[in-house]
């Protein structure tokens, strides 16, 4: 079974995004939520991913609210899949800004 982490990174400050609250859904039903710690990362949502489509989801709009910026989007969502194997780590950050956000796969 895989495992998953994320990270959110404030580009614009270069400083970790703490207290952003993430939710890990699977077929339109929340399975885990969690809030970034003072590193700006979740280390582990649910012991074990099994084969599935999955979507990470971190509630940006409120954390940029919380820290008196305006931002667009008020969530940044990663669609993901999970295969086979057994023993793959999944870790998908967020880079994110007041104007825009990406994501990549991170080791």
């Amino acid at each position: 079974m895989s495992t998953l982490s994320t990270h959110i990174l404030d580009i614009s400050t270069g400083k970790p995004a703490a207290g952003v609250t993430v939710h890990l859904e699977r077929e339109g039903e929340i399975m885990a939520t969690g809030v970034t710690n003072v590193k700006g990362r979740i280390t582990e949502f649910v012991p074990f991913l099994p084969k599935g489509r999955y979507r990470l989801v971190a509630e940006i709009g409120a954390w940029f609210s919380a820290t008196g910026r305006d931002t667009l989007y008020p969530c940044a969502q990663i669609d993901f899949v999970t295969g086979e194997a057994a023993d793959e780590h999944f870790h998908l950050p967020f880079v994110i800004a007041p104007g825009g956000w990406s994501t990549y796969r991170g080791s």
